[in-house]
């Protein structure tokens, strides 16, 4: 009879830590807080996540099996090297508040989610909550946002090019509560949840967005998925029917047509353009190669380099590249361990993909995939290297990865 109380109330207490972790989460990848600004008053993030933390440690000793994690071990190499970064940084002060800001919060998440969210029914409640989270976004967006030179934005957070990567990130996710084994109920939220993201994706004018949708769909549509289980044909009907419907939609076409015609666009080929930036970035990279010019240093190295070509130094600007940002920012090494963290994401969906027994474990893989090219393809064009939405898709791939060995054991 005391083991029975002890253990119900062990499941309580494993209950209530899941429930604040899945709040807090909800506040860091979804951002509620950013169309309720009341909520700003009680700074969720924080408070919420201090207290998950707290209440994990008071209810846990399992924290050391993060460390058999590889993606966990190289993703704390790659903090190791953002600190030892910090003294040869162009800004010391301004990069050591930056990797602690960011070290502080993106650790916890990874420790939080990996031990809490460790099993099937975690993940896809987990997975169905950041999808609703990110369409709630969505109809702000569409209801309150501002139509500027036909590109939609909303608040102060996100930019459009933002929204789009926002949006992109769970995207694929609501395809897993499509399948007709979901409720009838669940079945239409992530229909609708598709319809909205898509919209909101166009109506941003963003080209990263859009050219992540197109290798998104494309992905899906010339893969076989247990998720998506139709024919070539039928995807390609549904995607076509799906594009012609929202193409009635107030959006700027015309930057959508500069993709086709990249040489034209002086956001390429000028000066301030995206490939002289580019190079800027590949040249800090080369002159610091083993620790950068130091984290959210990169605008500041644009404005340097200029001066050193006796060009106006006024003009700091965003990498827009994720690659070339962490390149240039946290050295050789630095993008050497993101570009294999990002490798590991495709490996390890992979894996679970063509070994797990598990048909859920399988779909959540193929939308982590899908998913996760669709985030690099955007953040091909933006400066997200130290994402948190990055940092979901790592630890979501450690977490499918354990998943995957307790199946095997």
């Amino acid at each position: 009879m005391q083991q029975y109380k002890e253990a119900t109330i062990n499941q309580n207490q494993t209950n209530l830590l899941f429930f604040l972790f899945s709040i807090w989460s909800f506040f860091v990848l979804c951002r509620p807080q950013d169309y309720l600004s009341f909520l700003i008053l009680i700074r969720p993030t924080l408070t919420l996540g201090l207290l998950t933390l707290f209440v994990y440690f008071l209810n846990t000793n399992s924290t050391h099996k993060i460390f058999k994690s590889s993606q966990f071990k190289l993703y704390m190499l790659l903090i190791i090297i953002m600190i030892i970064g910090v003294p040869f940084s162009y800004y010391k002060s301004a990069s050591l508040k930056d990797v602690f800001n960011y070290a502080s919060v993106s650790i916890m998440f990874f420790l939080l989610f990996y031990q809490l969210a460790n099993t099937i029914e975690k993940l896809r409640s987990l997975l169905f909550a950041y999808c609703c989270g990110a369409a709630i976004y969505a109809i702000y967006i569409l209801k309150f946002g501002s139509f500027l030179e036909e590109r939609i934005s909303f608040g102060s957070m996100f930019d459009p090019n933002d929204i789009a990567f926002f949006i992109i990130n769970f995207l694929t996710f609501n395809l897993i509560f499509i399948n007709k084994e979901n409720t009838g109920l669940k079945r239409i939220i992530g229909i609708t949840n598709v319809i909205l993201g898509l919209t909101v994706i166009l109506k941003t004018g963003s080209r990263g967005g859009f050219v992540a949708c197109i290798a998104v769909f494309a992905y899906l549509a010339f893969v076989k998925t247990r998720t998506v289980n139709m024919s070539f044909f039928k995807k390609a009907i549904i995607i076509t029917i799906a594009f012609i419907s929202l193409l009635p939609l107030t959006m700027n076409t015309e930057r959508y047509k500069t993709i086709l015609d990249v040489q034209s666009d002086y956001n390429v080929t000028d000066e301030t353009g995206r490939i002289a930036i580019w190079k800027i970035g590949m040249r800090m990279m080369i002159s610091n190669p083993f620790t950068g010019v130091g984290m959210n240093r990169f605008n500041e190295g644009v404005g340097r380099d200029r001066e050193q070509r006796g060009l106006p130094s006024a003009k700091w600007q965003a990498p827009h590249n994720s690659m070339v940002q962490i390149g240039a920012e946290t050295g050789v090494l630095g993008l050497l361990l993101f570009c294999l963290m990002s490798y590991k994401v495709f490996n390890i969906t992979g894996q679970a993909i063509r070994k797990s027994r598990s048909e859920e474990l399988i779909r959540i893989s193929e939308m982590a995939r899908a998913g996760f090219l669709g985030h690099l393809v955007c953040a091909m064009f933006l400066g997200q290297a130290y994402s948190v939405y990055w940092i979901f898709y790592i630890v979501l791939s450690a977490e499918l990865h354990r998943m995957l060995q307790m199946e095997q054991v």
